[in-house]
């Protein structure tokens, strides 16, 4: 089953519409204007079926629920650059291109999910999101648009606007003031 999301309501919306390929909503999901990182995944008929939320803040754990019950968490801060994502409980790995959304989830060798850029009508930016079984399109649904809104390209420095629980404002090798002047230590 192939679902798509508009790379507009991914970037500046806190509602998003996801369609399969004869435009019919399947799902709908928000953003909590409090609390980013908390996206709830809603039905046609406005029911919550699901949502993504933090789970344990000391170490940056993320609970994935569906119908109240935890399937997944997700191990890793994805404000900070990652290029593999492991969800335990349901076992699925992540690999691939993060940063332009174009990697699949594999469980036991069986790719259960796909996501990649296209190009929907009238020439908007979008994500299309296979799934290999409909059980799996709440979950799937609720990573994809997880990993495209908190993935940061990879640097050297840390990014102050994202206020991640930073202590220091240093870079992390600490290369902005030292003089690279070659010195003589004999």
């Amino acid at each position: 089953m192939k679902l798509y999301i508009r790379k507009a309501d991914l970037m500046v919306g806190n509602i998003l519409v996801v369609a399969n390929q004869n435009k019919e909503t399947i799902f709908i999901a928000s953003r909590d204007k409090d609390d980013p990182l908390l996206i709830q995944l809603y039905n046609r008929l406005n029911t919550k079926i699901g949502e993504i939320k933090l789970k344990n803040n000391f170490l940056k754990i993320y609970s994935i629920e569906i119908n109240g019950e935890e399937k997944a968490t997700i191990n890793a801060v994805p404000v900070i650059e990652m290029k593999y994502v492991y969800l335990s409980k349901i076992n699925w790995n992540i690999i691939g291109n993060l940063v332009v959304s174009d990697y699949h989830a594999v469980q036991g060798g069986n790719e259960v999910m796909k996501v990649q850029p296209t190009v929907m009508n009238q020439g908007q930016p979008g994500l299309e999101i296979d799934i290999d079984e409909m059980d799996n399109g709440p979950v799937a649904t609720l990573i994809a648009i997880f990993l495209d809104k908190y993935i940061r390209v990879p640097s050297l420095k840390p990014e102050t606007d994202l206020n991640i629980g930073f202590k220091s404002k240093l870079s992390y090798f600490n290369f902005k003031n030292r003089d690279w002047k070659k010195t003589d230590r004999s």
